[in-house]
């Protein structure tokens, strides 16, 4: 694969598990619809078309790569930009990508990058044609060119009826592509009308026969695509006369205005939108999420037919985070078979969340204290957790992630599972703990500016994940490294620890928050009173807290003689004098605790991070250093940003297969330690960016390269 093909998380797993996945354009994005209507369609089609089980694949070419699978933030970025990007068809794209350009891809440009992506489906709405009076101006789409010798099967509503579909349909088949008739009509369809009154040369009535009539294709080696066309929904057939009246003006305007070429279609699309007062457009998004309809469905089709590689498939695994709500409860075990993990993965255990966060409209407010009513505003759901965001994020940058959690039998739970499915996280280790166990929810309210007024938070279920369970798949997996957040039990916690002790796994601690960050403490002491181990020093070997957790778990130390004692006043205040960025309490609070955690990455927020680990010539003394911090161009949400920094720990610790000493320090050098904080830095920052909890522009080559 071409290496300016950027595949996102979701659509590489679908690819390299031969399960169906179909391409989307953005030129539609960009050039096709007003914003914010644009922005909301993308999500819509992108929805219908996991909801008919397979992965959607938007693309768009940005900053010198071929992004095929877009974020939300990317949506929002290429709505919000318009046609400041640039309409990319083949022509255009070396142009754009080394000039590192926004590229909206046409029909054109998408077939190229679906095809270097091993994508056979594409939806769009319709495509382009020989335009009217093309003898004279030869202004023919380079669709239909793309057509001929790309071969992708483009599922579309026809030709844009602006066009001269009778040289359309010629010029296609002087190319040899077939064009095949979708659905109860033989008749090629024209964009706003389900009829054109020309009939198509091939007519197909279901997704299985377009897979098999795609499949054949290929397996004859034939280099074209194929149209399959299919007409708008019939709800919307009726006002078919008044669009092609809509669009006769249209096009009389534009030749009076001399609107040629690659500008010609917008001009007619808006100008058709303003003169049928907005049904065009309300038809226009109708037609698209119907295309995707059907090309999801023949996509799934031709999964089944075929697997990576074109082998033959038993059988597909559709994951859809969109659909969760359709599977039923005894159906759960059929999606999440385990997925075979390399030697020594890494083993994430921690707690799995719903977050719900509603607020207010911006022109409330909030009665004080809060009245005994309703509030409009907007409610947000999404999957969270600090385990899940931890595993999420070392998932999407490269680590074989073995994710251990707890969920009920609930919705949410369907939720969290099928969104992990989504990604290609093995979701074999979702433990339900019992038939009455609610899957934990995060349930905040808002203001309108944005400040928390109230929280509920049902987290019960985090603590009743099985110690004997996470001892099972500790031992079977022999991992390399073990994350813990402290959601879990101090029973689960100390089960881990001594369980990692045994296959010398080296173990991160995330202390979560304040009230929790002890646990570990707790569970050190367990152990040391059950007399399992003597000296419960470098048991854990890292712990990630801020300032004030760091504050907290040193008091505890103490107060449980974990550590004999603070360290020495004229100690800290040396320290203090050669690193004057920190606080002189972060110093005494992290000496206090280095014999016991050997490692101690402190996040500071703003202040970027300082890092304590063992000198290279004596690992009883402790160095202590400053990371600088980077600045985010934007902060959307910050939600995640610490979990993907620690995601991003993990799986640069994984990346390298540290290992543990006989006497429980890392073999790894403080250059190399400082250089891991330091990319892991660049994942939260894209996370603060980012409108989700963990950005899915996380990638492998992120914690690589600087």
């Amino acid at each position: 694969m071409s290496s300016y093909i950027r595949l996102s998380p979701r659509v590489r797993e679908a690819l390299a598990n031969g399960e169906p996945v179909v391409a989307l354009e953005s030129t539609i994005i960009s050039h096709g619809m007003p914003y914010p209507q644009n922005i909301d369609t993308a999500r819509q089609v992108e929805q219908v078309v996991a909801l008919h089980g397979s992965t959607p694949a938007t693309i768009a070419l940005i900053t010198g790569k071929i992004h095929v699978g877009l974020s939300d933030e990317d949506l929002v970025h290429l709505g919000k930009s318009g046609r400041s990007a640039v309409k990319t068809s083949r022509r255009d794209m070396a142009a754009v990508l080394s000039q590192r350009l926004l590229g909206a891809t046409t029909v054109s440009g998408t077939m190229i990058a679906a095809h270097m992506a091993g994508i056979r489906i594409f939806a769009t709405g319709g495509i382009g044609g020989v335009h009217r009076g093309a003898e004279l101006t030869m202004d023919i789409s380079a669709d239909l060119m793309e057509l001929g010798r790309t071969p992708v099967a483009v599922v579309c509503a026809g030709a844009k009826s602006i066009l001269d579909l009778p040289k359309t349909l010629e010029f296609l088949e002087t190319q040899g592509v077939p064009v095949i008739a979708y659905g109860k009509s033989s008749e090629f369809p024209a964009f706003f009308s389900p009829r054109s009154g020309l009939q198509a040369p091939w007519h197909i009535q279901t997704p299985e026969q377009a897979a098999s009539l795609i499949k054949t294709s290929t397996d004859i080696g034939l280099k074209t695509g194929q149209v399959i066309a299919v007409p708008i929904p019939e709800e919307y057939a009726e006002d078919s006369r008044m669009f092609e009246q809509a669009v006769d003006t249209a096009v009389s305007e534009a030749e009076t205005n001399g609107v040629r070429g690659k500008e010609s279609t917008p001009f007619l699309l808006k100008r058709v939108v303003e003169l049928t007062k907005g049904a065009s457009l309300v038809a226009n998004i109708a037609l698209v999420k119907n295309n995707a309809r059907v090309a999801s469905q023949i996509a799934a089709s031709l999964a089944s037919m075929t697997g990576p590689f074109g082998q033959k498939r038993s059988n597909s695994r559709l994951f859809s985070s969109q659909s969760c709500f359709l599977q039923k409860k005894d159906q759960n075990a059929s999606s999440s078979e385990s997925r075979k993990h390399e030697q020594n993965p890494l083993v994430v255990i921690g707690g799995s969340a719903i977050d719900v966060t509603a607020q207010v409209s911006s022109n409330l407010q909030l009665h004080k204290p809060l009245a005994a009513t309703s509030y409009p505003g907007t409610v947000y759901t999404s999957v969270g957790g600090v385990g899940q965001n931890i595993a999420r994020a070392a998932h999407f940058l490269g680590a074989d992630t073995v994710f251990v959690s707890a969920i009920g039998h609930d919705a949410y739970g369907n939720t969290v599972k099928y969104a992990l499915g989504g990604i290609g996280m093995d979701t074999a280790h979702l433990q339900y703990p019992g038939e009455n166990s609610r899957t934990a929810v995060y349930n905040a309210l808002h203001s309108q500016s944005g400040d928390l007024v109230a929280a509920v938070a049902d987290m019960e279920i985090n603590g009743m994940i099985s110690a004997q369970q996470i001892e099972e798949v500790i031992s079977k997996t022999v991992p390399s490294v073990v994350g813990l957040d402290a959601n879990i039990s101090i029973l689960a916690t100390s089960t881990a620890i001594t369980a990692a002790m045994q296959t010398r796994s080296c173990i991160l601690f995330e202390p979560t928050s304040v009230p929790k960050c002890t646990s570990v403490l707790s569970a050190l002491s367990f152990i040391k009173r059950s007399e399992m181990v003597v000296d419960v020093s470098r048991l854990v070997h890292i712990i990630t807290p801020n300032q004030l957790e760091l504050q907290r778990m040193s008091e505890v130390a103490l107060e449980l003689a974990l550590i004999e004692s603070s360290p020495l006043a004229e100690t800290v205040h040396e320290m203090a004098e050669q690193h004057y960025m920190l606080e002189a309490t972060i110093i005494r609070d992290a000496l206090t605790l280095f014999p016991l955690f050997p490692v101690q990455i402190i996040k500071l927020g703003e202040k970027g991070a300082a890092i304590v680990s063992p000198s290279p010539r004596s690992p009883t003394t402790p160095i202590i250093r400053n990371i600088r911090p980077l600045k985010p161009s934007l902060i959307i949400n910050s939600n995640g940003a610490g979990d993907s920094m620690v995601g991003a720990i993990l799986a640069s610790l994984y990346s390298r297969k540290v290992t543990v000493s006989n006497d429980g320090y890392l073999d790894i050098a403080p250059q190399d330690l400082d250089t891991i904080v330091s990319r892991a830095q660049k994942a939260s920052i894209q996370s603060l960016e980012s409108s989700l909890a963990v950005s899915e522009k996380l990638c492998p080559e992120l914690i690589v390269s600087d």
